[in-house]
């Protein structure tokens, strides 16, 4: 650590340097540390989502080096569990400071449950469970005490109907994690400390209402101020997003229907899917069911416009998606006032959902924004022959880059194979075919719906999100043209004063640094549980070879 400076990263979903220019008047903390220190737009990873992109900035990798796609890992999108720290297949910055001693804290991070054991302390975040521990055992009961009230994940509000009650959940979250984070960084030692706020992406997924973003914006920058001022001393701040946050005012492209019509995609009566929405009642401990609120990358979220968009909006909230919504509607009587404004094939595909496992190509999710082709050999029920794979593959980027919307415009900016986009071990997990959508203006869906296009009007990811550094470690007079989500590790490293490791493939922006940078190889690393349990063993036993873990 350069002459006794800590860093501090303060992580903010979906932050965009559009609404820090729009919200300047009441985020004055953000608004200084742009004007004063070194600024840049921030690519985010490929896809833009949350449940990669995270593991993505704390690795220094990309989803096809640390082997996480999106929030689910399945064989087909009906059968699948949340992803986990332990499927995150790369060290965290901490994992490499703890190897050299160096404490970390770290709050709130998606995708870092359960809790792996560091030098210093770790609370995990968004996907993890409310019930979840954190590192080290009690920390969560203290951090509780401290603060006067249970610490929690998510809002008191999460899964309200009421938008009023919603938001002053959110906004009392940040409250209590600003809360949270002074006492961390007042209490304990650390050099590096890592805090991350998630309603700044929800509030857009949940809302269309400028009043409430500009409160979380307010809110978030109430805690980086909070948070910068329980820091005793010189401080490196770094500011960051996982991806950007715009309005979609293009198309919603129901990229299944797309296939099926080409005779890639095959119906069925069961429809059932793994979503984030049907998750967060479990995640919050408040028993199984939906009707948690709309995330992002979640299905349910699709949306219908015109006549029946009040009607869809209500439905959606209860985890109806819109090709069930007349069929709903009959079974509850409202079918008159649906008949005349949904179109025929609509209705026709009502109660349809796609069958993962008889389909020749399909798109698993909407956050993944791309094809998996349903190859043997790799999927359980693969139906499409090793021999024909490349054929097919170069039949689905040839539809796909033809597609055009109803406006007869490009639907994709650009339509790739996966090896044009990712380079690591992971690769074969990745979609086949990856999908750019043109602009970023349309959002893609994962529903039968009946229609290829429905016009959108939503808020959704961008590809790129805020990079801001102040103070000592930054060359304030710096201009970077652009940085990678993944350049994130190395720069927080390199800010530490030590080497980034060899297995990071972002880089540290040196002309942006006034510390210096090299690379060194780090050896083994332990990371997640699944790695501190594989320690343990090797501590007793020589055989771990044998058996396969090493």
């Amino acid at each position: 650590m350069p002459d006794g400076v800590r860093t501090l990263v303060l992580g903010f979903d979906a932050l965009d340097d559009r609404y820090l220019d729009r919200f300047e008047d009441v985020t004055p903390t953000l608004s200084r540390l742009r004007a004063e220190g070194v600024s840049a737009p921030l690519d985010s990873t490929h896809p833009p989502w949350t449940a990669s992109a995270w593991p993505s900035m704390y690795t220094g990798t990309d989803p096809s080096h640390h082997g996480v796609y999106g929030f689910f890992t399945y064989d087909y999108p009906d059968d699948g569990r949340l992803v986990t720290r332990n499927d995150v297949d790369a060290p965290a910055l901490w994992n490499y400071l703890s190897e050299r001693g160096v404490r970390s804290t770290v709050l709130n991070v998606p995708v870092t449950h359960p809790a792996e054991p560091i030098e210093g302390a770790l609370i995990p975040g968004y996907l993890g469970g409310e019930a979840d521990a954190g590192h080290p055992e009690g920390i969560r009961d203290d951090l509780s005490a401290a603060i006067g009230e249970e610490y929690r994940i998510y809002s008191a509000g999460e899964v309200a109907e009421d938008s009023d009650e919603k938001l002053q959940g959110y906004l009392d979250l940040i409250d209590a994690r600003k809360r949270a984070a002074v006492e961390l960084l007042s209490d304990r030692e650390w050099e590096l400390a890592v805090v991350q706020v998630q309603k700044t992406d929800a509030v857009f997924h949940n809302f269309d209402d400028e009043a409430a973003f500009r409160a979380v914006y307010e809110a978030a920058d109430d805690l980086a101020a909070a948070t910068i001022d329980a820091v005793d001393g010189p401080v490196n701040v770094v500011v960051c997003s996982d991806h950007g946050m715009g309005r979609k005012e293009g198309y919603q492209i129901q990229l299944n229907d797309v296939l099926r019509r080409a005779g890639y995609v095959e119906a069925t009566s069961d429809t059932g899917t793994v979503s984030i929405g049907a998750e967060k009642r479990r995640l919050m401990g408040a028993g199984e069911g939906t009707g948690a609120g709309t995330d992002e990358g979640d299905d349910s979220s699709s949306l219908l416009t015109g006549g029946v968009s009040a009607v869809e909006g209500a439905l959606s909230r209860v985890g109806v998606t819109p090709g069930r919504v007349y069929a709903l509607a009959a079974a509850v009587g409202i079918e008159d006032l649906l008949v005349d404004v949904i179109p025929d094939e609509v209705r026709q595909s009502a109660g349809e959902g796609v069958d993962w496992r008889a389909s020749r190509a399909y798109c698993r999710s909407s956050s993944h924004l791309g094809v998996r082709i349903n190859l043997e050999g790799r999927e359980p029920s693969g139906t499409v022959p090793q021999a024909e794979y490349e054929q097919v593959r170069d039949d689905l980027i040839s539809l796909l880059t033809d597609l055009e919307t109803p406006d007869g415009e490009p639907a994709f900016e650009s339509v790739l194979p996966r090896e044009a986009v990712y380079d690591g071990p992971y690769v074969e997990d990745a979609p086949d075919v990856i999908v750019y959508p043109r602009n970023a203006d349309h959002v893609l869906s994962t529903n039968l719906y009946g229609r290829e296009f429905v016009p959108a009007d939503v808020h959704d990811h961008d590809p790129t999100g805020v990079f801001i550094g102040h103070g000592p470690g930054f060359d304030h007079a710096a201009t970077p043209d652009r940085l990678s989500l993944t350049d994130v590790a190395p720069t927080v490293m390199a800010l530490l004063g030590h080497p980034v490791p060899q297995r990071m493939t972002g880089t540290a922006p040196r002309d942006a640094l006034s510390v210096p940078t090299e690379r060194a190889d780090y050896g083994d690393v332990p990371f997640g549980t699944d790695r501190a349990v594989e320690d343990a063993r090797e501590e007793v036993t020589d055989s771990l070879a044998d058996l396969g873990y090493i």
